[in-house]
């Protein structure tokens, strides 16, 4: 009976310590894919932002020069600043504002919320070129 309970437990020992290196190469694995799929960035000069463009929405390829503009209301009513024409952006989203060299969007008390690069904001987020804004099926995005 002794024996018995001894090569039960010796199998259960080697199982754990089966699973832990299946565990451990699986770590490996995925560290190593990570790694792989994310390059390091290299430092670049911060661009200004000259546009603002539709880059997905019933409005895509419109575009507005931004120019001298400090402040811009984003929206489907015909009173905003850049219109989106689109059906499930509130008549106000979202306001676009600079402050010095840089751009910040605030959501307005949308309905359906602003999204930068796929994040709900709820306070003034900073964007730069190339950073996508959600406001219903419209993408916006700064252009050099």
């Amino acid at each position: 009976m002794l024996g018995l309970r001894i090569a039960i437990l010796a199998l259960l020992w080697i199982f754990i310590l089966v699973a832990l290196n299946a565990m451990r190469r699986d770590a490996n694995k995925a560290a190593a894919v990570t790694a792989s799929a994310s390059p390091a960035r290299t430092p670049h000069r911060k661009e200004a932002a000259h546009q603002i463009s539709i880059v997905e929405g019933p409005l895509q390829g419109s575009h507005m020069a931004l120019g001298t503009l400090e402040d811009l209301v984003l929206g489907r009513a015909n009173e905003c600043d850049f219109v989106t024409g689109d059906d499930y952006s509130s008549a106000r989203h979202s306001r676009l504002f600079r402050r010095g060299s840089d751009w910040f969007v605030e959501d307005l008390e949308s309905r359906n919320g602003t999204f930068v690069n796929g994040v709900r904001i709820d306070q003034p987020e900073r964007v730069g070129v190339g950073t996508d804004i959600k406001m219903g099926r419209t993408t916006v995005r700064l252009m050099p």
